[in-house]
């Protein structure tokens, strides 16, 4: 009886093993692409095996991102005559327990405040308030670095950029991510104003954090699409190789594994996934730039996402997409073969 009873947890502990690596979806563009490489394989013709990983530039540690911000103190006989103002109450909430402690994202907003209070209190001391006029400038130019540090340097945006969770889901679009464009948009409003000093409801503005950090948009979005491009200059490295001598026979095999895995999952996967970049990427690098001065390391990070940029991982992943496509339209012109046509 005991013996039937452990038999029969050890296969609930498989079937429930089984069942979570069914329900993980990090991993399931790898499958797709390891597919298509491994049906080319069966030919003679080429060698195509799976390219081994080679990591992009991962979200450098806390203290390499986040930007230093100057520090001031009140004396008590200048706080106690600031009382009448709101400078003395929001200085106060810094110098607290916790405010000594506060993260990134409080302490963004308690720039804005101090600022906004200093600016805003009538002081009838002249040296204290030359002193204070010297603080608010200086907070001033600090605020993209202080924004920098709220949107970069959290535990959110190390989910937001984790390359752990894998690739975007095979389904995904841009349907799913309403939310996200949501949030990064009032998040570069934010930015774009700060010269302003805007007024920012602290619940939406942690509320949009945690929509990065749940989405996981952004450290996807970069393993996936070097994988990709892994995956297809491997792949248009032995096409090229291939002439007129596949003409025939061979030429049909490739033609159907082409489009049996290319033409029919992964093409619409890697369309599906541009489709999302173009919402997502414009806004993310404005975050980047509204941040600017970044710290070296956040800057050759952020480098990645360019659109623009010729050396950026995104535009790796482009010209990877270009030649896959150039060195197959090639080879079917070499047969006088189009896609779709019947063999």
């Amino acid at each position: 009886m005991l013996v039937k009873t452990f038999v029969s947890m050890i296969l609930l502990s498989g079937i429930i093993l089984v069942g979570m690596s069914g329900c993980d979806t990090r991993f399931q563009g790898e499958d797709v692409l390891s597919q298509y490489a491994a049906g080319l394989n069966r030919s003679q013709y080429v060698s195509v095996s799976s390219p081994a990983i080679q990591m992009p530039a991962s979200l450098p540690s806390p203290r390499h991102r986040q930007q230093n911000l100057t520090q001031f103190d009140i004396g008590l006989l200048d706080y106690l005559s600031l009382q009448q103002c709101d400078v003395g109450f929001v200085a106060g909430r810094k110098n607290s327990i916790l405010g000594k402690v506060m993260p990134d994202s409080q302490r963004f907003l308690y720039e804005l405040d101090i600022i906004r209070a200093i600016e805003s209190c009538d002081i009838k001391n002249d040296t204290l308030a030359e002193e204070l006029h010297y603080i608010a400038q200086q907070k001033r130019l600090e605020l993209t670095m202080a924004f920098g540090n709220a949107l970069f340097n959290g535990a959110e945006s190390e989910a937001f950029f984790s390359l752990s969770n894998g690739f975007l889901p095979l389904n995904s679009s841009t349907a799913d991510q309403q939310e996200l464009m949501n949030a990064l948009n009032r998040l570069v409003v934010i930015g774009e104003n700060l010269e302003r000093l805007p007024v920012i409801d602290a619940k939406v503005f942690e509320g949009d954090l945690k929509t990065l950090m749940d989405s996981e948009y952004a450290g996807r979005l970069l393993y996936t699409i070097v994988r990709i491009t892994d995956y297809l200059n491997l792949i248009a490295g032995e096409i090229a190789g291939l002439d007129q001598q596949m003409c025939g026979a061979p030429m049909v095999f490739f033609k159907q594994q082409f489009e049996t895995h290319y033409v029919d999952i992964v093409q619409p996967y890697m369309g599906r996934i541009n489709r999302s970049a173009y919402q997502v990427l414009p806004l993310l690098n404005k975050l980047f730039e509204l941040s600017a001065p970044l710290s070296n390391d956040m800057h050759v990070f952020s480098h990645q996402f360019s659109l623009v940029a010729s050396d950026s991982r995104w535009q790796h992943y482009q010209q990877a997409s270009q030649r896959h496509a150039q060195q197959w339209s090639a080879l079917f012109g070499l047969c006088s073969m189009s896609i779709g046509s019947e063999s």
